[in-house]
């Protein structure tokens, strides 16, 4: 089951019959349903419930409009008949409210035989700000069958920051994690590169990174010296001690090739000196400089919140702010995509000789 056009060319979610072992096709494509009129149909779920099939997906496209919507037959191929409460779930005329692009849902019944829709969303920067760097988060939200086997979910169809339930015993308690270091992170798991990494350029320790740069830089489609954690939350304070022979290596918020922010040590003709560079689109530019000398190691810092980024070098006498960045420019609506950013460190060398050592991460949400 599949979005797209079936063999008679007629578009929706597209079912057919497939050897599960090999994937050959075994009956002909059929369109079993054309949503409720939204553009962009996708993620078709189909679920049985109580002797009936319940046939979910989203419309809308994966941003402001997007939406759960539902059909409901009696066999797994059809007829289906779409909810008259479509969409089911979404946050398309909650203008200006924090949470939006509410969709892809499956639903899923909890041990206590409560059903929710476990979907996704994102939290824009602001009120009347539209912009969200963050990337798309999971969301729960309630979910209510009537006596006539139709459900409804969350806040009069909308997905709320909170909602006031007792489908959770007060026993249980959500542990959020605030702080993430080497030490208590995994390499493996919660850290990613950027397409196919060159691995014997990462030398992964329990409480050290060393990274060997190569030609590659951030600006180019390709894979980069980077290891990165998704952010998380809007308000954060990331640090880490760097320590550079050659090149460049530091501390990047990265969106995609084209915007990202960097805060890095490089070494230059003189000596060493720590640079904060915004790349928006076309414009490149290195926004200050603070010169090092002969120090080839420097503390850096980035304090973020929901508008902007601060960036600063902490050296042996002083801490000194390098300037601030907005965090709409490494948004989806200014950049595209769905990723959000990535908090990445990153090591870069015409040389390729030698390894940038990084000590002391630490990201910690306030």
């Amino acid at each position: 089951m599949s979005n797209g056009a079936d063999d008679n060319g007629i578009g929706g979610i597209v079912q057919c019959e497939i050897d599960i072992e090999t994937g050959r096709k075994l009956t002909p494509s059929r369109t079993i349903w054309q949503g409720s009129g939204g553009r962009f149909l996708e993620g078709p779920h189909m679920y049985k419930i109580d002797g009936r099939y319940y046939l979910m997906a989203a419309e809308g496209g994966t941003e402001f409009g997007h939406m759960v919507t539902y059909a409901r037959g009696n066999s797994p191929y059809g007829d289906f008949k779409a909810c008259p409460y479509n969409p089911v779930l979404t946050n398309r005329n909650l203008g200006g409210y924090e949470i939006q692009e509410v969709g892809h849902g499956d639903l899923i019944q909890d041990n206590s035989g409560n059903w929710w829709i476990f979907h996704l969303g994102f939290r824009q920067i602001a009120q009347w700000d539209p912009y969200h760097h963050l990337g798309r988060e999971v969301f729960l939200t309630p979910v209510t069958f009537s006596g006539d086997g139709w459900f409804t979910a969350g806040h009069n169809g909308t997905t709320i920051k909170c909602f006031d339930t007792n489908r959770i015993h007060n026993s249980v308690v959500q542990c959020e994690k605030k702080c993430y270091t080497f030490e208590n992170t995994q390499w493996d798991k919660d850290w990613c590169y950027l397409r196919l990494p060159h691995i014997k350029n990462y030398l992964l320790e329990e409480n050290k990174l060393k990274l060997k740069g190569t030609e590659v830089n951030l600006d180019k489609a390709d894979s980069p010296t980077f290891i990165g954690l998704r952010q998380k939350d809007f308000n954060a304070v990331i640090s880490c001690d760097v320590c550079i022979s050659d090149g460049e290596a530091g501390i990047t918020f990265y969106m995609d090739e084209n915007q990202h922010y960097d805060l890095a040590i490089r070494k230059f003709e003189n000596g060493y000196e720590v640079i904060e560079r915004l790349n928006i689109g076309d414009i490149k530019s290195v926004v200050k400089s603070v010169d090092l000398k002969n120090a080839n190691n420097a503390s850096l810092a980035i304090h973020a919140n929901n508008d902007c980024y601060s960036f600063f070098v902490k050296t042996e006498e002083k801490e000194i702010h390098l300037g601030t960045a907005q965090t709409k420019y490494l948004s989806s609506e200014v950049a595209g995509g769905f990723t959000g950013v990535i908090i990445g460190l990153y090591a870069y060398s015409k040389s390729c000789c030698n390894y940038a050592e990084f000590t002391n991460f630490k990201c910690e949400y306030l």
